[in-house]
């Protein structure tokens, strides 16, 4: 899907410092570190990973958990001394963090070649940043895993301390490979990356713990690499339920004086306009106990022009997920409002998605979400299933444009604030 309108991405420093559009999430960041610091785990499983669907900050997390770390001058001076004593009784302490993100990738990477020296490229601008004098030559550019480990190594010896690791949009490198013709440049280039990843493992105690982030959660190792196969994925957990969304709550108590002006230009009641953005925006689920929150992004892109809903998420990058579907066309009656699930959202999705991947793919770019938990205690086990739908009108409309059921233009149709579906049948594609 082509993007109408390019989307600002934010920065740390352009929302915490912000007056406007800014939900304090600080402690329950703090919680979340603390847990991946401290929980009681394998002496090797200190590998976390957080998948999240467009638009609601994965990036903007890792940034925050880095200048935690890292305890950044600027953002210290700006916090009152109840965070700094809340930091200290959580007991979270300074580690030097390696922060390598994929989020800016330019260039035209085609084939095997250019996907190592991509990499490469990713691994010296990290070697720049913390002042280490390495240049990876061509002839080094064979064995990114060791480079990595020395990065790690040095970083933790310099600090005397574990190295934290984040990784930002650790899947676009996949989304890059799935564009290659050939698939033996495809399984050569994943084995080089799940390579480089290797070297967390290999580092053992260097590393403190390692964040892979991104949209979709995808295998990290293959009959070629060993990568990283045990990965503790807390997407769907307690621990990190509102972490990236708004509740309807916060944004009432955060958002009073922006509500007070847009409702009355609307026509509507506070209250009203608030359904509104739920029925629009909300409906995500990201853990067992149900807790709805809104996508951060739609809700500010809606306050910021005056309160007018769109469909704003349809200008989001879907292009793998528009691209497996074209290539399958699979058949998704199954999933959407049916009893008996099991939990997707943990799953894997494979390079190629086939199958019941689909419903996976789907729960992690967000175009559904759970609404019905069912819990079941049998004589010798408990069970859990689910049931999925689509959590907004915002992303059905993204599914309809995606599968083909509507034609592109349906984002640019206003959302009613009463009559949610209202026109969207004009821009339905009819069967020949």
């Amino acid at each position: 899907m082509e993007a109408s309108n390019s989307l600002v991405k934010s920065h740390l420093h352009e929302v915490i410092f912000a007056d406007r559009h800014y939900i304090n999430k600080l402690n329950q960041l703090l919680t979340f570190i603390s847990h991946l610091d401290k929980a009681p785990r394998l002496p090797t499983q200190n590998f976390f990973m957080l998948i999240r669907p467009k638009g609601f900050g994965i990036s903007l997390s890792n940034e925050s958990i880095e200048a935690l770390l890292v305890r950044d001058e600027l953002l210290m001076d700006h916090l009152d001394q109840s965070v700094a004593d809340t930091i200290v009784s959580k007991g979270i302490g300074t580690y030097p963090v390696l922060h390598l993100s994929f989020s800016d990738l330019t260039g035209n990477i085609t084939g095997f070649d250019s996907f190592r020296a991509m990499l490469a490229e990713k691994l010296q601008s990290q070697f720049w940043q913390h002042h280490i004098k390495v240049r990876i030559d061509q002839g080094r550019r064979s064995d990114l895993r060791m480079l990595m480990v020395e990065l790690i190594t040095e970083l933790s010896e310099r600090a005397g301390k574990s190295v934290v690791i984040l990784i930002d949009n650790y899947d676009v490198p996949f989304f890059i490979v799935r564009t290659f013709d050939e698939p033996k440049e495809r399984d050569q280039a994943l084995a080089l990356y799940f390579e480089m990843l290797n070297a967390f493992r290999q580092a053992g105690n260097k590393v403190k713990f390692s964040l892979l982030a991104g949209h979709v959660k995808f295998p990290l190792s293959n009959d070629m690499s060993q990568g990283l196969p045990h990965v503790i994925d807390l997407s769907f957990s307690d621990i990190a339920a509102e972490l990236t969304g708004f509740t309807i709550e916060e944004i009432k108590n955060c958002y009073e004086e922006d509500l007070a002006r847009i409702a009355p230009q609307l026509g509507v009641t506070i209250s009203e306009y608030l359904t509104a953005l739920e029925d629009c925006y909300g409906g995500f689920v990201f853990s067992d106990r149900m807790q709805k929150v809104l996508c951060p992004l739609s809700v500010t892109h809606a306050l910021d022009n005056d309160g007018e809903l769109y469909a704003y998420s349809c200008d989001n990058d879907y292009s793998f997920l528009q691209q497996s579907y074209n290539a399958e066309e699979p058949d998704l009656d199954w999933l959407i409002d049916k009893d008996g699930q099991d939990q997707l959202l943990l799953e894997e999705v494979s390079l190629l998605p086939k199958g019941k991947e689909f419903g996976s793919l789907l729960l992690q770019q967000g175009i559904v979400s759970v609404n019905k938990v069912t819990f079941a205690e049998h004589e010798h086990s408990l069970s859990w299933r689910y049931r999925f739908g689509f959590p907004n009108v915002e992303m059905r409309r993204v599914f309809n444009i995606i599968t083909g059921k509507s034609r592109p233009e349906l984002r640019e149709l206003p959302i009613n604030t009463r009559v949610y579906d209202a026109g969207e049948e004009e821009y339905a594609i009819e069967d020949d």
